[in-house]
């Protein structure tokens, strides 16, 4: 009887042993030349002894590992990258969708909730990258209805973002992922603050402080308080300065000629003109340019019906791109009657909502 015990235990801890692991299979892309596969952590390090295998001739592998409860990433070589792998107990495999790869789970868990959110990501970006390519090739009336369509599309991406980090709020795959996508969200600090709020309260980790340091030095970058005073020449060299608008609210943007974003939101201003003079918004476009005759010449064409200044640090003392901290343009600021920064790149709602305050 003693014996028979044994072994009956013996067999329960197999089986546990069994639940804790993980199988991922799969086949390589074709034009993969790559003999060995592996899953990765963060830090590049390899995820544990088990999780590297050998690719066959037939350009098959199958890894097998403890289910460590943690994203990791699948290193395919240089034709495939890395994908996401979160290491629950179960099966996976990998299937290709589109243009992208997948770890499929054979069970509900992490990362198939996960890949609901990629999916989307992955359909966005593609649409994108398409629009792109549309743009490069038409006239200016379509180039423009397009780059429209264009900043739907960034928008709607950004929101993606924020619900799959919303989906793992306070955890240590919502840390994960911000870090993996900090190259978009630190383009736009309105959006990093919300990305770090949806965030949430997480364990401390070097990738959170990593974090948390890029979004204190992203947010000393921002100009708050009062607007920095200006002198500069307009389109006749008449100095324009900003106690001119003491008293009504003002809309600064920031551009140059050989931007053409820049041009293409000067157009989309011109659309808005009338609606901001009805709230008593002044708008004044102060160029970045190096090249005068270049400025003069996109004014011409553009036709905007508002104050241009052309940045001279000889007149100003200082270059006033510096002076707002702008980094990218077009950068526009917003500014309260009594001179304070009330936003930075508003949208039209936005202004609205500002001056319907008032």
């Amino acid at each position: 009887m003693k014996i028979v015990s044994a072994i009956l235990v013996g067999v329960t801890c197999y089986a546990c042993s069994l639940s804790e692991t993980y199988t991922l299979m799969g086949t390589l892309p074709e034009e993969s030349d790559v003999t060995e596969v592996y899953l990765l952590s963060k830090e590049g390090k390899g995820a544990d002894t088990l999780a590297r295998g050998s690719v066959q001739a037939d350009r098959t592998f199958t890894l097998k590992g403890k289910a460590e409860s943690s994203l990791l990433y699948l290193n395919m070589g240089n034709h495939g990258g890395r994908i996401y792998f979160y290491s629950e107990p179960g099966e996976y495999q990998l299937e290709k969708a589109g243009g992208s790869y997948f770890i499929e789970a054979q069970q509900e868990g992490i990362l198939s909730r996960l890949n609901v959110h990629l999916r989307k990501i992955e359909e966005n970006t593609r649409a994108q990258f398409d629009l792109q390519k549309q743009i490069a090739r038409a006239k200016e009336e379509e180039a423009e209805r397009l780059g429209r369509e264009n900043e739907r599309l960034w928008k709607e991406g950004n929101e993606l973002l924020l619900a799959m980090v919303a989906d793992f709020k306070g955890s240590d795959v919502a840390v994960a992922l911000v870090q993996d996508n900090m190259w978009t969200v630190t383009y736009d600090f309105k959006l990093f603050s919300r990305v770090v709020e949806t965030m949430g309260d997480v364990p401390d980790s070097e990738a959170k402080n990593e974090i948390m340091e890029k979004y204190e030095e992203a947010k000393r970058k921002q100009l708050t308080g009062k607007a920095p005073d200006f002198t500069l020449p307009d389109v006749n060299e008449k100095e324009v300065n900003l106690s001119n608008y003491k008293g009504k609210y003002l809309l600064i943007d920031f551009w140059a000629s050989w931007c053409k974003p820049c041009r293409m939101k000067a157009k989309e201003l011109k659309k808005h003109y009338p609606r901001l003079k009805e709230l008593g918004i002044e708008v004044v476009s102060i160029s970045c340019d190096k090249n005068k005759n270049q400025w003069l010449k996109a004014i011409e064409e553009d036709q905007p019906m508002w104050t241009q200044l052309l940045i001279d640090k000889k007149i100003n003392g200082t270059d006033t791109a510096d002076d707002y901290k702008v980094e990218f343009i077009p950068t526009l600021y917003l500014i309260s009657p009594e001179g304070e920064i009330l936003e930075k790149n508003p949208s039209m709602e936005e202004i609205e909502t500002f001056v319907k305050k008032g």
